[in-house]
């Protein structure tokens, strides 16, 4: 192994195992070993459901919001070419606020009453304006 790809070993290494360790805890009373077992298939129905249903798609989902987080942060700071670029260098935070404003000043979120399609209306309009 080269020494530039050392650091890039590690960090995988490390990812897998912050994977590994979010889905072997959680708040419900399941020692690391059936947790362990369930992960790979064995174990009770119930610790399957546990680790497959809730742990792991919560582990995943969290591994690739923080790596296409990483990724844009990199590109941003790639494209302007400053290693301090942020998405409140080109106004993106501002403009997400400006939207999410409009929709409360205008009540958009009242829309269709208590769980009504008006519930979407903040973090929609919030993304529209960052995309503006």
């Amino acid at each position: 192994m080269t020494p530039d790809a050392r650091p890039n070993a590690l960090l995988a290494a490390g990812g897998l195992a912050a994977l590994l360790a979010a889905c072997l805890l959680g708040p419900s009373d399941l020692p690391g070993s059936r947790a362990l077992a369930a992960l790979f298939g064995g174990g009770d129905p119930a610790d399957r459901l546990i680790v497959g249903a809730v742990r792991l798609p919560r582990a995943l989902a969290a591994f690739a919001v923080g790596a296409a987080l990483g990724a844009s942060g990199a590109a941003l700071q790639g494209l302007l070419r400053n290693p301090l670029a942020e998405p409140g260098v080109l106004g993106v935070s501002a403009c997400s606020a400006l939207g999410a404003t409009f929709a409360l000043t205008f009540g958009l979120g009242n829309i269709g009453g208590p769980g009504g399609p008006g519930g979407l209306a903040l973090p929609l309009t919030a993304i529209l304006g960052a995309l503006a």
